[in-house]
């Protein structure tokens, strides 16, 4: 079996609606359904999912196509792993399926990974030292297990070995971070060091961490990023506490891998961790799929102050709902979980404070700064119902007239407008220079929906009059399939730019099915006398008489409908 054919029978044993469901709450609006959009942030559903023509549409930005699109987007994932995901919950088998070399290549990364946590984890096993420092540390076999826990040997090459012996080639293995070569050799990437497997939330080993068991530094490094790893994207825990998070409807956010792990054990299993970095926009927009409220937890010196100040910016900037827990100074999780207990975590999670309490109890003593520095965050917010909410507490908590606060808000606003969006300014404008004709996109729109108007349209239209370089290419793709065409064969042939026009136009065609041949015929009529105009404006500059009246019969015999 063919790819292609493998590709429509995944197609017809999955439906659209069903499997963005799993991700995105829908209703049913007319014949669509409608929802949130999972890849930007949005208060009013512009998310479209057409079960008719098996296809989504997000009319907010512009993200569109077919199961296989969605679960790329979403995941963040190779078409041929999307292939594979889809394969197996259609219940399919790829044994014929014909990979590229580069998911080849992501597999195969993520096979090492999987061998090399099974090599760590019975290193740990035969290591009395290692086992007894974890246990000092106060973590339990639940953890060590639910974690995959392993160990570095100081051997230098005792994992490439491993590896080599399980067939893998040298260029495949040094991909994965494990390995560094020296020359002619390969030494191990971690020595000595406790090994923590980091997963993505489809519980795919990406990656490693690791930990020295005496005061050496550096105390933690990670592999080196690789095809399937980037750092400042990968929230440690993810994959075990996706589930905790989306059913306690928030996170929790530490520092580290012990304190996600110890977290874990002490029953808060909503807790996540960044990698060794700064919170960012990048880890929120993956945490969104799961929650939009988190708690940040921060030791309560001036590094953890300033470090959450930040945080909050980020959180702000992604439309997160937001909350502080601030540790007595000098505890992490970790600590204070192991000295105090659950029961105290949890009295402090119940304690944890908003955004302008958070400001008000850690900024300057002037009233006016405090207030102008949470006005500052709110002012990142393009939620307005969450930032409404931020502002009647400030409005409450500062004393200061509302009014006042919602001018000063404005002014905020308005200075970060001028600064952060000129270049965004500049590329709308551009963007609206090149805004597909109205004629050209009802035509390309008409002939995906009633696509037994191929042949007709194809013989009418010179494709060389087309303006919009995207409708162009698409019709010349349809033009070379035109007696095999099908909207999945096409999508195929097309780019991302170019699947997500089709996928807009067939959830919104932009006319009415009852009239489609006439929208063709003067979508064509507009196209020749939009040439024919251009011609005449030739004509006129060389003053060649005899082809201006030729052009303006040819234009009059259009405009009365006579002629196509």
């Amino acid at each position: 079996m063919k790819n292609e054919r493998i590709i429509e029978e995944i197609k017809s044993r999955i439906d659209i609606v069903e499997l963005i469901s799993d991700y995105v709450p829908l209703k049913k609006s007319g014949q669509n359904y409608k929802g949130l959009c999972p890849f930007h942030s949005e208060k009013t559903p512009s998310f479209i999912v057409s079960p008719l023509k098996q296809i989504f549409h997000c009319f907010g930005c512009g993200e569109g196509g077919d199961i296989v699109s969605f679960i790329i987007k979403y995941n963040n994932i190779t078409f041929s792993e999307a292939i594979e995901y889809l394969a197996k919950r259609a219940g399919l088998k790829l044994t014929n399926y014909k990979w590229s070399n580069q998911d080849f290549n992501r597999i195969q990364l993520f096979r090492i990974n999987e061998d090399a946590i099974l090599y760590f984890i019975k290193n740990l096993k035969s290591n009395n030292d290692a086992q007894n420092y974890i246990k000092k540390r106060g973590l339990n076999e639940d953890s060590i297990k639910a974690f995959n826990i392993g160990l570095a040997t100081d051997s230098q090459d005792g994992l490439y070995k491993h590896l080599k012996e399980k067939g893998f080639q040298d260029v495949t293995i040094k991909a994965s971070g494990l390995v560094v070569q020296e020359g002619d050799h390969f030494k191990d990437f971690f020595r000595r060091r406790l090994i923590f497997p980091i997963y993505n939330s489809r519980n795919e080993p990406i990656a490693f961490g690791g930990r020295v068991m005496d005061n050496s530094l550096p105390k933690y490094i990670n592999i080196p990023e690789t095809p399937i790893f980037k750092k400042s994207q990968t929230l440690f825990g993810i994959n075990i506490a996706k589930d905790y998070i989306s059913k306690t409807g928030f996170a929790i956010i530490v520092e580290g891998y012990i304190d996600t792990i110890t977290c874990h054990q002490y029953g808060f299993k909503n807790t996540i961790a960044p990698l060794g970095t700064a919170l960012t926009q990048q880890h929120l927009n993956k945490l969104k799929l799961f929650t939009e409220k988190i708690i940040l937890t921060f030791d309560s010196d001036k590094a953890g102050i300033l470090a959450a100040k930040r945080s909050l910016k980020i959180a702000a900037n992604s439309n997160f709902r937001a909350r502080i827990l601030l540790l007595p100074e000098g505890e992490d999780p970790d600590s204070f979980l192991r000295r105090r207990g659950s029961l105290s975590f949890e009295k402090k999670l119940s304690e944890t404070l908003s955004i302008i309490d958070f400001i008000k109890l850690t900024s300057s003593h002037d009233k006016v700064e405090w207030v102008r520095e949470a006005l500052e965050i709110v002012s990142l917010y393009d939620d307005v119902i969450i930032a409404n909410e931020i502002l009647c507490e400030l409005t409450d908590k500062s004393r200061f007239n509302e009014s006042i606060l919602r001018e000063e808000l404005e002014k905020i606003k308005k200075k970060n407008f001028k600064y952060n969006n000129l270049q965004k300014d500049t590329s709308k404008r551009e963007n609206s220079r090149t805004h597909p004709p109205k004629e050209e996109y009802l035509l390309l729109s008409a002939l995906l929906s009633f696509p037994e108007n191929l042949n007709y349209t194809i013989s009418k239209l010179k494709l060389e009059d087309l303006y919009d370089p995207t409708i162009k290419r698409i019709l010349e793709k349809i033009k070379t399939i035109q007696e095999r065409f099908s909207i999945d064969y096409l999508s195929e042939l097309c780019d991302d730019k170019e699947r997500i026009l089709i996928s807009k136009m067939l959830v919104n065609p932009g006319f009415d099915n009852e009239n489609v041949n006439e929208v063709i015929d003067d979508c064509i009529r507009a196209i020749k006398i939009r040439r024919l105009e251009e011609q005449l404006s030739y004509a006129k500059g060389i003053g060649d008489v005899k082809l201006l009246n030729s052009l303006l019969k040819e234009k009059r015999e259009n405009i009365k409908g006579n002629k196509l």
